[in-house]
């Protein structure tokens, strides 16, 4: 009896260092599953996910400037535009003498179009505002039989190609008594490119 208590013992023992064995293997598995498979594919999953984000966020960020640049772009191309409309509209010339003198060339063709006869042209100063001028031309025309043709000639002057308006008009007939005649006088002006603007010579010398 004593021998098979003895025998039952030890085989009690061997079993229990068996499963603290097991236990102590499987333990040491976990930790290293954890330590060296778990950790390192969370971490890596967890820096994916970031770098994901923040590419997510880098092409948000991109495609919100594209869209503001094609914006800007587009305003700043309509904005040309209307300075080519306005520059278009001004009268050519490198100098206040020169944008005079094309002045009185539209005045003149304008005339001729109309059966009107200018007997004389006088060239008033320049007016410089900041970033044009002012081109006065005073005519003085001849007498008119036809009332329509002046009209059709202030029409054509104010309805210009060019940016022209009457600044002073002067109109009489001659003979009160028969007034089939008119005459007078008028101030047409034009505007031009003021190419020296107030503030700037100052700087270019």
């Amino acid at each position: 009896m004593k021998l098979f208590a003895r025998k039952s013992s030890r085989k009690g023992r061997k079993g229990r260092s068996r499963t603290f064995l097991v236990l102590l293997l499987l333990g040491a598995s976990v930790v290293l599953f954890y330590q060296f498979v778990f950790l390192p594919l969370w971490n890596y999953q967890k820096r994916v996910t970031e770098d994901l984000n923040m590419k997510k966020k880098a092409l948000a960020r991109y495609q919100e400037f594209i869209r503001s640049g094609k914006g800007i772009e587009e305003e700043i191309q309509q904005l040309a535009k209307r300075l080519e409309a306005i520059q278009s509209q001004l009268l050519p010339g490198e100098t206040p003498q020169i944008m005079a003198a094309n002045l009185q060339e539209i005045l003149k063709k304008l005339s001729e179009r109309n059966g009107i006869l200018i007997k004389s042209f006088r060239v008033a100063e320049p007016k410089e505002m900041t970033f044009y001028v002012r081109i006065p031309v005073t005519i003085e025309i001849s007498p008119t039989k036809s009332a329509a043709s002046l009209a059709y000639f202030l029409y054509d002057i104010e309805h210009y190609e060019k940016t022209l308006f009457i600044s002073d008009l002067d109109i009489t007939a001659p003979n009160m008594r028969q007034p089939n005649e008119v005459q007078g006088s008028l101030t047409v002006t034009g505007i031009a490119k003021n190419l020296h603007p107030k503030g700037t010579k100052g700087k270019e010398g």
